[in-house]
C-alpha cells in the first residue's frame, strides 16, 4: 500500500485501517523509513518553502508573530531540528507505550506500538500542508492533534489487544506521557539555547531580537 493512501485510509477510515494495519507484517525500520521519516519531511520543507524562502508566517500575518525577519539559515536549522526531534519523540512514545501496555492488559510489543504511534500521528504530519494559512492552519493544527488522540483511542484494541474498556484510561495515560515529555524536550532545548546566548553574547543579542 502506498503511503498516500495508508493517510488516506487512517484518516477516513481508521477503524477499518487499524485491523488491517494490526494484522501485516512490519518492522520498525520500515516504519521510520517507509512511513514516518517521508511524512514528516512535510512540515520540515512546508517551513523551509513557506516561511524561509517566500517569508509567509501564519502568526506574523494574524498580527501574533514578532514580525522580525529571520534568516533562511535559521529557519532551515530549526526545521530540521524540529523533524530529529519529532522522529526521536515517536520512537520514544512507541517504547513507553510498549512498556506500559501489559499494565492495561495489553500486548508488549514494541512493533506493534510503533505501529500505533507511527499511524496515529499522519494528521500532525499531513496539516503540516496547510498550517502556514493565517486562522485556518492554527484550527486545523489543533484539530489534527485531538483526531490523533482519537486515532490512538480507536488503535488500542486492534493493535495492542487493550481491553475496551480499559482503552479510554490507557489514552488519557499516553496524552500525559506525551505532554510531560514534550515538556521535559522543551525544557531541555530552551536551557541550550539560553546556555548558547550566554557563551556568546553577539548570538544572544540576535536571538533576543536586539
Amino acid at each position: 500500500m502506498s503511503i498516500v493512501q495508508r493517510a488516506k485510509n487512517i484518516i477516513i477510515k481508521p477503524a477499518d485501517e487499524w485491523n488491517v494495519i494490526a494484522s501485516e507484517p512490519a518492522t520498525i525500520a520500515g516504519l521510520f523509513t517507509g512511513y514516518a521519516a517521508p511524512l514528516a519531511l512535510i512540515p520540515l520543507v512546508s517551513t523551509i518553502l513557506f516561511t524561509g524562502l517566500l517569508g509567509i508566517s501564519a502568526l506574523d500575518m494574524m498580527g501574533l508573530g514578532s514580525g522580525m525577519p529571520t534568516g533562511l539559515m535559521a529557519i532551515a536549522s530549526s526545521a530540521v531540528v524540529d523533524f530529529i526531534v519529532s522522529l526521536v519523540m515517536l520512537f520514544v512514545m512507541a517504547m513507553i507505550v510498549k512498556r506500559v501496555s501489559p499494565s492495561f492488559n495489553g500486548n508488549s510489543d514494541k512493533v506493534q506500538a510503533m505501529k500505533l504511534m507511527t499511524y496515529a500521528s499522519t494528521p500532525t504530519w499531513v496539516v503540516a500542508l496547510v498550517s502556514w494559512i493565517p486562522f485556518l492552519g492554527a484550527f486545523l493544527g489543533l484539530g489534527a492533534i485531538v483526531y490523533v488522540v482519537y486515532l490512538i483511542y480507536v488503535g488500542l484494541h486492534p493493535v495492542l489487544g487493550v481491553p475496551k474498556e480499559k482503552v479510554a484510561s490507557f489514552t488519557v495515560v499516553i496524552v500525559v506521557i506525551y505532554v510531560v515529555l514534550a515538556l521535559i524536550i522543551a525544557g531541555i532545548a530552551a536551557g541550550l539555547l539560553f546556555s548558547t546566548s550566554i557563551g556568546n553574547p553577539m548570538t544572544g543579542g540576535a536571538l533576543s531580537g536586539a
